[in-house]
């Protein structure tokens, strides 16, 4: 059962794709979800069966009607009108807004700039004064403490993130905090 459903959804996608290919319509003329290649067609079949099979019945349609158009305007262009049609007709409906009212695009006026201002001299920004208030004094360290921050710098110099030198100062600011 389950080979047979699978041969029917291959077919079927495999028709979306060859159909949608003779139809000669290109993407770009179609709205919505129906604005796909063959090969998206193909793709969409195989994934998405259940919803692109019917999809592809229902849009059919409008899918044909885009490729009419298309062939219409293609003969338009290579000078082999069918009797009948009617000349000068986008291949497809004008889709947006519209064009602006100056459309073919029209050269600007020349506009005349006001003459450039030079720019003020460049100040240098003023000196920043030293903060009003001093940094807040470091709060007194227990006995406890002192010796947790001596054993941590001693692990970070042994692990060769500090120095001999920055394991002393350090050392020895952590002592100035001892109550």
């Amino acid at each position: 059962m389950n080979g047979l459903m699978s041969l029917i959804v291959l077919a079927s996608a495999a028709w979306m794709a060859v159909d949608a290919a003779q139809l000669g319509y290109d993407k770009r003329d179609v709205r919505g979800l129906a604005a796909m290649s063959p090969a998206g067609w193909f793709i969409c079949g195989l994934l998405l069966w259940i919803v692109a099979f019917p999809l592809y019945l229902v849009k059919r349609g409008e899918l044909r009607e885009a490729g009419e158009r298309r062939r219409l305007a293609a003969n338009a262009q290579a000078g082999m009108l069918p009797p009948g049609s009617v000349v000068g007709q986008p291949p497809y409906p004008q889709q947006g807004y519209p064009p602006p009212p100056y459309y073919p695009p029209q050269p600007y006026p020349p506009q005349a700039y006001p003459p450039q201002q030079p720019y003020p001299s460049q100040q240098p920004y003023p000196a920043q004064a030293p903060p009003s208030q001093p940094a807040a004094a470091e709060t007194p360290l227990g006995t406890d403490e002192v010796a947790e921050w001596i054993v941590r710098l001693g692990q970070m110099r042994d692990a060769g993130l500090l120095t001999d030198a920055e394991f002393e100062q350090q050392k020895a600011r952590v002592l100035a905090r001892l109550a």
